[in-house]
């Protein structure tokens, strides 16, 4: 089969990550001492290679307005703000992750490979409303995910980790797909877009099958972001990842997953309304249930990265909001609060690899006057940590503040409060982060066994932390300017999103 230049446009995305997972595996197979490290080095270039040109083509199909096409593959105005997110999400772990590595004696190839598959997964599954690549993008992201999270064998709670996410995944992807076959069984076609407008033609837009498909789907999505009450894999999985995995998976995987929800629910599935007026009352009690359960959760938690796994739930009902709001404006808030989200989480999970506390080391006690030690570390940890509870004129301010808006604009007031009490309340997990960092001297024991190891040296960690802080304070201070060039154009300009 020939294919056209566009076609090839729209493809290009997905074969660049993929051709440099498909390389770093051959560089890794050189088991010669005498070259094992510019090999690890090449691995690294390469992996950085693949998502920068990524990374430069997209920016050049937004810049110039291309949107081309690959049958059921759009890569719309949608599609590329989601490619962008993730690679530079992807390039951000790579780059923790040489020092995160170095730091725990286990720099392996593979987990590069497995990222930049993960990677070219997630920009499937959010470009299209053809069941069957909808599916094979979930499953091409998420089983390297499995694999990454229990990459560091040496350590027992890794595979422990690694096993209750690949299980509880497994049932999630299993109802996602029952979703789809029960809707492809009513409506003949696998395009959940057609299918939609043929289900209203022939009235079936109540029909028992219908509804119970549509849960089975929106379950699959719930279950990626880490909504209430399929969060329990969080807090483990995080605890046993890769701090920068860690982090990759917390933008990652939650971003990916509301902007296909987003391409899905409010998009193709637009026709069949009275469908969509009940999943948003369900989307309604599980953000609420969400909000209550992370963020009460989290007050408790003495281990930064589960404080961090619950942070992350809470976060998710927050995004919900948006879908209860079910606004244009509303969904454009959503996309700029995963915008200052990404650099607030990927920050977050860069200081512990910027401060060296790696394996077990990651409690309250182990952060205590590292904030003096490093200030540049401790500034921009304070700028993650505010934003992170909605304090303005931090980039997390605006994104809350954006959907709380729209929920009463459209009458939903209590939401929007309870939105702004939950913020309240998560205020005192993250403010303890910082008392940590810089109002509580360490133990003289810490300081015994700090002065016996060598001083950390985390350059690439800290520069990822340093460029996140500025994203996080550019969104306080540019919303505008981002939210109308960028998430606004990737909404109204999408094919068939927003009518």
């Amino acid at each position: 089969m020939n294919l056209t230049p566009s076609q090839w446009a729209a493809l290009l995305p997905l074969l660049l990550p993929a051709l440099g997972g498909c390389l770093i595996p051959l560089m890794a197979l050189d088991k010669d001492q005498a070259t094992v490290k510019w090999i690890r080095a090449v691995m690294y270039w390469t992996a950085l290679l693949a998502v920068g040109a990524t990374f430069w083509y997209l920016t050049d199909l937004w810049v110039t307005g291309s949107q081309p096409s690959f049958f059921q593959l759009r890569m719309d105005r949608l599609a590329q703000f989601t490619g962008i997110f993730v690679v530079v999400a992807a390039a951000m772990t790579i780059l923790q992750s040489w020092d995160h590595f170095h730091q725990e004696g286990w720099v392996k190839g593979e987990t590069l490979s497995l990222l930049l598959f993960s990677v070219t997964g997630m920009m499937l599954f959010a470009a299209t409303t053809h069941f069957v690549v909808l599916f094979l993008g979930l499953e091409l992201f998420s089983i390297p995910l499995y694999a990454l999270v229990g990459t560091v064998r040496a350590r027992s709670e890794s595979a422990e980790g690694g096993m209750k996410y690949f299980l509880t995944g497994a049932v999630a992807s299993s109802c996602f797909l029952m979703g789809g076959v029960l809707i492809y069984g009513l409506s003949g076609t696998l395009d959940l877009a057609t299918a939609a407008i043929t289900l209203r033609s022939q009235g079936l837009a109540l029909d028992p099958m219908v509804l119970a498909g549509a849960a089975l789907l929106l379950l699959g999505f719930l279950f990626k972001v880490s909504a209430v009450p399929f969060h329990q894999w969080t807090p483990d999985a995080y605890e046993a990842s890769p701090h920068p995995i860690a982090g990759f998976m917390s933008v990652a995987t939650k971003g990916v997953a509301f902007i296909a929800l987003l391409r899905i629910f409010p998009g193709s599935l637009a026709p069949l309304g009275a469908v969509g007026v009940k999943m948003q009352s369900v989307v309604a009690v599980l953000a609420v249930a969400t909000l209550i359960i992370g963020n009460l959760t989290a007050l408790v938690q003495t281990n930064v990265k589960r404080m961090l796994a619950y942070s992350s739930i809470s976060h998710a009902g927050y995004l919900m909001l948006a879908f209860v709001a079910g606004t244009s404006a509303a969904y454009n808030g959503m996309l700029y609060y995963l915008v200052i989200y990404l650099a607030m989480n990927m920050g977050a999970f860069g200081l512990l690899t910027a401060f060296g506390l790696v394996g077990e080391k990651t409690t309250f006690d182990d952060l205590r006057g590292l904030g003096w030690k490093r200030p540049a570390m401790g500034i921009s940890a304070a700028i993650f940590m505010l934003s992170l509870a909605g304090i303005p004129p931090m980039g997390g301010f605006y994104g809350k503040y954006m959907i709380f808006r729209e929920l009463v604009g459209t009458g939903h007031v209590g939401m929007a409060i309870l939105g702004v009490l939950a913020s309240l309340v998560s205020a005192y997990y993250y403010l303890r982060f910082l008392v940590a960092l810089f109002l509580q001297a360490p133990s003289a024991e810490a300081e015994r066994l700090a002065s016996d190891r060598p001083a950390v040296h985390a350059p690439f960690a800290g520069a990822t932390v340093l460029v996140a802080a500025g994203i996080v304070l550019a969104g306080g201070f540019l919303q505008t300017f981002l939210s109308d060039g960028f998430t606004r154009r990737a909404l109204l300009e999408s094919l068939g999103l927003i009518r």
